[in-house]
């Protein structure tokens, strides 16, 4: 496994412009791109779609008639002002757009869409040397970069071939994804089961309780006011970009400490558990459709991360020799963790849990978590990545593993 690392560094007014030249030089290029790649899609549709066709634009063809376009006059389309930045920023913004439209053309994601200056500075990618130091990080084209004195000597030190560089609300970032690392032993600690929710973040077997911090809902009102000044100001003005980048700062904070509170639960359990089972929840689908009936759940439910509260689970479980399992959710909080019964009936609030078969009473989310730790005990139940999951009741059916790419742990 790799990690990505990420800081915030702290430019001159030199090195801002230099990197907002190479962002606005990736976003260009990646619009440009998209636009021959439209025309291509267009005849290849008009065409009836055949297997085989000669007239897709790899990233290096589109690479190569940029170059041609640098040297061309201005007059005459040309863009020589790209010279001023490195070449590697178009030119890795060209090989995302040819893997976001190969990734459309096969079906896993939407239509590549323009970029636009409006929805943020974006970022880009270099690659060559680049040096890092417990305080700088030298960029190519761009000089040594001073990082935020809180995050001194968290990247990992000495020579790297690549870089990503973003913007967020008129903060600059560098990530640099660090050398392999094989995963730790389990160190043999206790197995917890895990239950997560909105009311509370996530309920352990042991009767833990995580709160869940509600991030948007606290920060609401004040994203409220701030979208009303935007909008009471005259449209592109000086005073209505003004407004919007204190809107961008808010939504920046709300973000800030939603992932302050994840990173904190999901590196405390996987540090202090050896085996820890969870629900094999589908928030897409949770949270897809409803209309406005259902708008104020499906915003609850995605302020809450509970995709991103797994993905950070698995990754740090590989670091910290944790097993994460992932069980079906089916019956979990409707099930007796005493003597079995399963119905409806026996949750008959959001909390409370009281079996109409023994009597039992308890809270909801505790009693579902210990019905998934009873269900991630079973021996034909895998791994989070989706082998051998327990699908509706105590038996457990045997099922293939979802193909994992080798994605990069942040």
């Amino acid at each position: 496994m790799r990690r990505a690392f990420k800081v915030e560094v702290q430019p001159t007014p030199t090195q801002l412009k230099a990197l907002l030249q190479h962002a606005g030089n990736a976003r260009w290029a990646y619009n440009w791109g998209l636009a021959q790649h439209q025309a291509a899609h267009a005849a290849w549709v008009a065409e009836g779609k055949p297997a085989k066709w000669d007239g897709w634009r790899t990233a290096i063809d589109l690479h190569k008639d940029l170059n041609a376009l640098k040297k061309a006059d201005p007059e005459n389309g040309g863009v020589p002002w790209m010279y001023e930045a490195s070449k590697c920023a178009p030119q890795e913004a060209l090989r995302d757009l040819d893997r976001a439209f190969k990734n459309f053309l096969e079906g896993r994601a939407k239509y590549p869409r323009f970029k636009s200056k409006s929805r943020g500075i974006g970022g880009f990618q270099l690659t060559g040397t680049i040096q890092v130091a417990q305080k700088t990080v030298q960029l190519p084209r761009i000089g040594r970069l001073r990082v935020k004195p809180g995050d001194h000597g968290y990247l990992p030190w000495g020579r790297h071939s690549a870089v990503c560089v973003t913007e967020r609300a008129g903060r600059w970032f560098v990530s640099i994804v660090g050398p392999q690392i094989a995963d730790a032993a389990n160190k043999g600690l206790p197995a917890v089961g895990l239950d997560l929710g909105v009311a509370r973040l996530a309920t352990l077997s042991d009767g833990t309780v995580i709160e869940n911090p509600k991030a948007l809902a606290a920060g609401r009102r004040k994203l409220d006011r701030l979208q009303r000044e935007v909008a009471r100001k005259k449209k592109i003005s000086s005073n209505r970009r003004k407004a919007r980048t204190k809107v961008a700062k808010a939504y920046a904070r709300v973000a800030k400490v939603r992932s302050d509170a994840l990173h904190k639960a999901t590196t405390t359990l996987a540090k202090s558990h050896g085996r820890i089972v969870i629900e094999d929840l589908r928030v897409k689908n949770m949270t897809a459709g409803g209309g406005k009936k259902k708008r104020g759940l499906n915003r609850v439910l995605l302020d809450a991360s509970l995709g991103e509260f797994r993905r950070q689970l698995e990754y740090k479980g590989k670091l910290y020799g944790c097993e994460v399992v992932a069980v079906a959710a089916q019956y979990t909080s409707q099930r007796c963790s005493l003597c079995g019964h399963t119905d409806r009936g026996n949750r008959p609030s959001q909390a409370g849990f009281c079996c109409l078969s023994c009597g039992f009473e308890i809270n909801a989310d505790l009693n579902a978590a210990i019905n998934i730790l009873v269900a991630g005990s079973c021996p034909e139940t895998e791994n989070a990545c989706g082998a051998g999951v327990r699908r509706g009741g105590p038996r457990v059916t045997s099922q293939p593993a979802v193909k994992q790419e080798s994605a990069v742990a942040r």
